[in-house]
C-alpha cells in the first residue's frame, strides 16, 4: 500500500525565489517621504511619482501618489478624474509592492470602487503576490486566476503560473496545480527545479511514476532537495517493482548518510530484500526501521516476523506474529497461521492450540482455516482438552465432509468417546452419526454408561436409566454390561420400584461381580437384601444381608454394620429370635453405629419372650446411653406401654410426660395423650382423664387417636350424666353427631382410590371432601394424600399449599412428612429459600428417624447457603460431617459447603484442603464446582502458576459440565491478563465468546476480551 508523506519544502519558498525589489527603499531620504513645503505644483508631483515608480522606487512614489491624491482639487476638472485613477491605480499597486499591513484593504477598496478592466487583473494580480507573500496562499488563488496574463510580462507570466500552482499545490488541488507545474518545468530559469519538484510530487500521488522520476532526477543534485528526494525516487522503485534498482540505488545512499528519510529508506531497501526473498539481508534493515520508528504499521510487523520465520529464528517470529492477534483481515490470519507452526516446531502445543484458534476464526484464507480448525481440535485431543476437541472435530467434519484430514479426525474422536470423561458431549455427538460401525458402537456403549453415571450423581435417574440400557444393548464390553445392572439395580432401588431392583441386582451378582468405586458384590447384596426385605421376603433378604456383611468395598464397614442390623431385623420378623438376638448383641457390644436401635429392638424381643423386667431395663438403659437416639421418644412410648400393660398407671405416666416434654407437636404426642387420659382415667381421676383427651381432639383434629379420644370423653360426660356438656363440646369442635357419618364416608371413597394407586380419582374425591367437609374429622389425612398424590404427578403448585395445611393443624402423624416435602418443593422447585429453611428447621424438631433428622440437616446447610448465612453454613456443615456412620455423599455436602464458608471469609488455604477432599470424593456437578473454586482461590491469592494448574485441572476432569469448563476458561484467560500474556489471555477469552453457549458467560467473556485488547494496546508499541 502506498503510502504518501509529508512534502518537505526546502526554505521559504517566495525569499528562495525571488528578490524583494522594495527591500532597500526604507534607506530614502526622509525629505522624499515627508514633503512639508507648499504644494504649488501638482503636475510635477504627480510626474515624479510616476518616474519614481518606473524605477521602482515604491515608498516614495506611494508618497507622491498620496499627496496627488489628496491635492487633487488642485487639478483642472477636465483631468481630475483621469489623475485621480491613474494615482489610487499606482497608490494602490505600490502598497501591494511594499506588502503594506494595509495593502489588502486598498487594493480591495479600488476593485470595489473603479471600473477598469485591464487594470482591475493587474491589481487582481499583484493582490494575489501580496497573499503569496504573506502566506496566505488559498486567498491568493482566486486573483491568480482572476488576473489576465495577457497584461502581464514574461517574467510576471511565470512567477503568476508557479506561484499559482504552489498555492494549488499547498491546498492539495493536484488536478489544478499539476498542468501549470508542467508548462513552466520544461523551461530553464528560476522555476526549472522547483516546478520539477513539485511536479514530481503530484506525478508521485498520482501514481504517474515514470513522470515523478523523470522530475525527481532532475533536481537530485540539487543540495536543498538531495536528502529528500533519493527516498521517493527508492520508493517510486520499490512500487515499480524494480527491487535490484531498488537496492542498487538505495544501499550506497544508506551508507553515506545524512538522508531524511534515512529510517524510511532503510525500510524500503529491507522490502526489496523481502520480496527477493533474501531474509538474511533484509532483517538488519527491517529490524532497525522498527527498533527507530515510534509508529509501526500490521504490514511491517508481519515482513520483520516472516523473515525472522524464514531465517529460522523462531523466537522473535513468534514475539512478532504475536502482536498480530488482533488483525481481523488476511495478513492476521496468515500470521496466526504461520504462529501457529512456530510454537509447534518450538514445542509449544498450548500456544500453538490458541494460534490456530486465532486462524480457524478469520475466514480469509479457506485454507488456512480449515487446516487451523484441524490443528485445533487435535491439539486441544492431545493436551487433554477432551471437551473443546470432541467439540471442534465434531463441527469439523460436518463442515469439511471431503477434507483430507477427516479421516484422522474421526480416529480421534473414537479415541475421545473412549477415554473422555466428558460423556455429555460425546453421547450427543456419537448419537448424531447416522450409521454406526462397531468401533462406534463400542464407544457408545462406554459412553452411555459414564454418562449414566454422572446423572445418578445428579439426581437424573430416568436418563440415566435409559442410558444403562443402551450399555446393556451394546454388549461389547460385559464389564461395563455388568456394571450397567448394578446401577439400574440401584435407581430402582431409588425409586421403589423393589422388583426391578432384585431382577437387575441378580444380573450384576450372577457372575463373579465387577468393582468400580461404589459398584461393588458387598452395596449389591445389600441393595438387593434390602429390596428383598422391603417386599416382606425375610427368608430370601437374609443370605444377602449376611454377605453383605462379609465384602468389602468403599465405605465397607458402615455397609457391613447396616447388614448386620438388618439381618437381625429379617430374623425378628421370621421369630427367629436368638438369632434376632445374637445380631443385636453384637452391634450393642462393639457400640457400633446403630447400637440405640440394636438395644430398642431387643428389648421388644424381650418383652415378646415375656421376659418384661429385663425388657423395661434395657429400655431405661437406652434412655441413659443414648440421651441423644433418634428413638428415645419410641423408649418412652414402650416404656410407658409396657407400663400399662400390666396395668401400672402411675409408672407409665412420667414416660408419656417425657415423650410431650421432649416432642409437644411430635408424632408419638396424640398417643401420649390419648394414653395419659386412660392412665387418668383408671386412676379415678375423670377430670385430668379429660384433659387430656380434649387436647388430643383440640390439637390433633385430624389424627386417628382423635376419634377414639372422642368416644372417652363421650363416655365419660355419658356416665357423669353431662350430655349436654358432651354436645357443647363437639359443637365447639365444629363436630356434629349426625355429620360424623357421612364424613367418614366421604373419606373412605377417597382413600379407596388412594390406596388402589389412582391418583387422579383420588386427588378429585379428597378436593370433593375438603371442600364438603372443611373442618372434617379426616382433613388433614386428606390433605396429606392429596398432596403426596399432587407431589407425584409433580404438580408441586398443588401439593405446597396442601402440606402447608397440614402443617398449620399442629402437629399429627402427617406433619413429619408434609414438612419434609414442603421443604423440598420450596428449595428446589419455588426456589424460595427462606421458606424452605423455615420447613426444614420444622422437620428438624418433628424428625422421628435419622433419615429425616439427616434431611433437615443437609437442606438447612444448602438453604443458608443460597441465603448466604455463612455462620450457619458453617454450623450445619460441620453438624453433617459429625454424624456417625456418614453417607458419602453427606462427606461431600459437609466438605464443600464447609469449604465454601471458609472461602467466602477469605480463608482459602483451607478453603482448597476442603474442596480437596470433595474432588476426591466426587466426579459430579458438584466435584467440577470443587475444582473451579481450588483454581478460584488460588488465583484470588495470586498464586498464578497453581491457579492455571488448577483451572486445566477443571477443563480436563469434569467435561460434561459446560458451565464450569467455561468458567475455568474464563478464570486461565484473568491468569494470563494478570500475567500480562494478552495473546493466550485474548485467545481464552475469544474461545467462550464465540463457543459458549451460556449467554452470561458468553458476555463476561466479551467484556474481558475487550479489555484485553485495550489493556495491550496501551502496555505495547502504536501500531497504525
Amino acid at each position: 500500500m502506498q503510502v504518501i508523506r509529508k512534502i518537505i519544502v526546502p526554505g521559504h519558498l517566495y525569499l528562495s525565489l525571488f528578490a524583494f525589489a522594495g527591500a532597500t527603499l526604507a534607506a530614502l531620504p526622509a525629505a522624499h517621504a515627508q514633503q512639508t513645503r507648499i504644494y504649488t505644483d501638482p503636475e510635477k508631483t504627480f510626474k515624479d511619482a510616476q518616474q519614481y515608480f518606473q524605477h521602482g522606487k515604491y515608498a516614495v512614489s506611494m508618497q507622491l501618489f498620496k499627496q496627488t491624491i489628496d491635492n487633487i482639487t488642485y487639478w483642472h476638472e477636465t483631468n481630475r478624474d483621469l489623475v485621480r485613477s491613474d494615482a489610487y491605480y499606482y497608490y494602490t499597486i505600490c502598497a501591494l509592492k511594499l506588502q503594506q499591513a494595509n495593502g489588502e484593504q486598498i487594493a480591495l477598496d479600488y476593485l470595489k470602487y473603479f471600473n477598469n478592466n485591464a487594470r482591475e487583473q493587474l491589481v487582481s494580480y499583484q493582490l494575489a503576490k501580496y497573499y503569496f507573500h504573506a502566506n496566505k496562499l488559498k486567498e491568493a488563488i482566486p486573483y491568480y486566476e482572476k488576473a489576465n496574463i495577457d497584461n502581464l510580462s514574461n517574467d510576471e507570466i511565470a512567477d503568476a503560473k508557479f506561484e499559482l500552482a504552489y498555492c494549488y499545490f499547498n491546498v492539495k488541488d493536484f488536478k489544478k496545480a499539476q498542468p501549470l507545474f508542467a508548462s513552466i518545468k520544461e523551461i530553464e530559469g528560476k522555476y526549472y527545479l522547483p516546478a520539477n519538484y513539485y511536479y514530481g510530487f503530484i506525478a508521485y500521488n498520482n501514481r504517474q511514476y515514470n513522470e515523478a522520476l523523470n522530475s525527481f532526477q532532475r533536481v537530485v543534485k540539487e543540495p536543498k532537495y538531495s536528502n529528500i528526494v533519493p527516498y521517493y525516487i527508492a520508493e517510486i522503485y520499490y512500487f515499480q517493482g524494480k527491487a535490484d534498482q531498488l537496492i542498487a540505488y538505495g544501499e550506497p545512499l544508506i551508507k553515506q548518510g545524512g538522508q531524511y528519510y534515512e529510517a524510511e529508506l532503510k525500510q524500503l531497501v529491507g522490502k526489496a530484500y523481502f520480496e527477493k526473498k533474501n531474509y538474511p539481508k533484509a532483517l538488519p534493515y527491517l529490524q532497525e526501521f522498527q527498533d527507530n520508528s515510534d509508529e509501526v504499521r500490521n504490514e511491517d510487523i508481519y515482513q520483520l516476523s516472516y523473515s525472522y520465520y524464514q531465517t529460522g529464528n523462531l523466537q522473535k517470529a513468534i514475539t512478532g506474529f504475536k502482536q498480530l492477534s488482533g488483525a481481523k483481515d488476511s495478513l492476521g490470519q496468515n500470521s496466526m497461521y504461520l504462529l501457529g507452526d512456530c510454537y509447534l516446531r518450538t514445542g509449544q502445543k498450548a500456544n500453538a492450540r490458541n494460534a490456530f484458534a486465532y486462524c480457524a476464526n478469520n475466514s480469509s484464507n479457506a485454507q488456512q482455516q480449515e487446516i487451523s480448525r484441524f490443528n485445533y481440535g487435535k491439539l486441544s485431543y492431545e493436551l487433554g482438552y477432551p471437551d473443546a476437541a470432541l467439540t471442534e472435530l465434531t463441527q469439523f467434519v460436518q463442515k469439511y465432509p471431503n477434507s483430507t484430514y477427516n479421516k484422522e479426525a474421526r480416529e480421534i474422536m473414537v479415541n475421545l468417546f473412549m477415554n473422555s470423561n466428558n460423556y455429555k458431549e460425546g453421547l450427543a455427538t456419537i448419537e448424531m452419526i447416522p450409521e454406526k460401525n462397531q468401533t462406534v458402537l463400542k464407544a457408545y456403549q462406554k459412553v452411555a454408561y459414564g454418562r449414566a453415571t454422572q446423572l445418578i450423581n445428579d439426581g437424573q435417574l430416568a436418563e440415566a436409566d435409559r442410558l444403562l440400557d443402551i450399555a446393556i444393548k451394546n454388549p461389547y464390553d460385559a464389564q461395563i454390561k455388568q456394571l450397567a445392572y448394578f446401577w439400574k439395580g440401584e435407581i430402582a432401588l431409588r425409586q421403589n420400584k423393589t422388583e426391578a431392583a432384585i431382577s437387575n441386582l441378580n444380573a450384576y451378582l450372577g457372575s463373579t461381580a465387577i468393582l468400580s468405586g461404589e459398584a461393588n458384590a458387598q452395596t449389591a447384596s445389600y441393595n438387593l437384601g434390602y429390596s428383598l426385605l422391603k417386599q416382606d421376603r425375610f427368608s430370601e433378604a437374609l443370605p444377602w444381608f449376611e454377605s453383605a456383611q462379609k465384602a468389602s468395598g468403599p465405605n465397607a464397614q458402615r455397609i457391613s454394620n447396616d447388614a448386620m442390623v438388618r439381618a437381625a431385623d429379617c430374623y425378628y420378623m421370621l421369630r427367629q429370635f436368638p438369632k434376632a438376638l445374637s445380631l443385636y448383641d453384637r452391634i450393642i457390644s462393639n457400640n457400633e453405629p446403630g447400637a440405640d436401635y440394636a438395644t430398642y429392638q431387643k428389648s421388644i424381643i424381650l418383652g415378646l419372650q415375656g421376659k418384661q423386667s429385663e425388657k423395661l431395663a434395657l429400655l431405661k438403659q437406652l434412655g441413659n446411653k443414648f440421651p441423644n437416639s433418634n428413638f428415645g421418644n419410641e423408649t418412652d412410648m414402650e416404656i410407658a406401654n409396657t407400663y400399662l400393660a400390666s396395668e401400672k398407671f402411675n409408672e407409665a405416666i412420667p414416660y408419656l410426660e417425657n415423650v410431650l416434654q421432649k416432642q409437644p407437636n411430635g408424632p408419638n404426642a396424640p398417643r401420649a395423650l390419648l394414653k395419659l387420659g386412660l392412665c387418668y382415667y383408671n386412676k379415678d381421676n375423670e377430670s385430668k382423664a379429660l384433659t387430656y383427651y380434649r387436647q388430643v381432639v383440640e390439637k390433633f383434629p385430624g389424627a386417628p387417636e382423635s376419634s377414639e379420644a372422642l368416644q372417652s370423653i363421650k363416655a365419660i360426660y355419658v356416665g357423669q350424666g353431662k350430655t349436654d356438656d358432651y354436645l357443647a363440646f363437639l359443637k365447639s369442635t365444629g363436630r356434629t353427631v349426625t355429620a360424623s357419618a357421612e364424613d367418614s364416608l366421604a373419606y373412605a371413597a377417597a382413600e379407596a382410590r388412594f390406596t388402589s394407586n389412582d391418583c387422579d380419582g383420588a386427588i378429585n374425591a379428597f378436593n370433593n371432601y375438603i371442600r364438603k367437609f372443611p373442618e372434617g374429622q379426616f382433613i388433614l389425612p386428606a390433605n396429606f394424600y392429596k398432596a403426596e398424590c399432587s407431589y407425584n404427578n409433580k404438580d408441586y403448585t398443588t401439593a405446597l399449599p396442601a402440606y402447608e395445611f397440614v402443617l398449620s393443624r399442629n402437629n399429627s402423624l402427617y406433619a413429619e412428612r408434609s414438612a419434609l416435602q414442603a421443604a423440598n418443593i420450596n428449595y428446589y422447585q419455588v426456589k424460595n429459600y427462606d421458606k424452605a429453611r423455615s420447613y426444614y428447621l420444622q422437620l428438624q424438631d418433628l424428625s422421628s428417624s435419622k433419615e429425616n433428622t439427616m434431611a433437615a440437616t443437609r437442606g438447612l446447610l444448602r438453604s443458608n447457603y443460597m441465603l448466604k448465612h455463612w455462620d450457619e453454613v458453617t454450623n450445619y456443615s460441620e453438624m453433617l460431617l459429625a454424624g456417625s456412620n456418614n453417607s458419602t455423599d453427606d462427606q461431600i455436602l459437609g466438605h464443600f459447603y464447609h469449604a465454601k464458608a471458609l472461602k467466602q471469609n477469605g480463608q482459602y488455604a483451607a478453603a482448597i484442603t476442603e474442596f480437596k477432599t470433595v474432588t476426591g470424593l466426587t466426579k459430579s456437578e458438584i466435584g467440577a464446582e470443587a475444582r473451579y473454586d481450588i483454581a478460584d482461590s488460588y488465583l484470588q491469592q495470586n498464586e498464578l502458576d497453581a491457579a492455571e494448574k488448577a483451572g486445566f485441572d477443571v477443563i480436563k476432569n469434569t467435561a460434561s459440565y459446560e458451565y464450569w469448563v467455561a468458567k475455568a476458561y474464563i478464570l486461565l484467560g484473568d491468569v494470563y491478563a494478570k500475567q500480562k500474556d494478552y495473546f493466550n489471555a485474548k485467545a481464552t477469552f475469544q474461545s467462550i465468546a464465540t463457543n459458549s453457549t451460556i449467554p452470561e458467560l458468553k458476555q463476561e467473556a466479551k467484556d474481558k476480551l475487550a479489555k484485553a485488547e485495550a489493556d495491550e494496546k496501551a502496555a505495547g508499541k502504536k501500531q497504525k
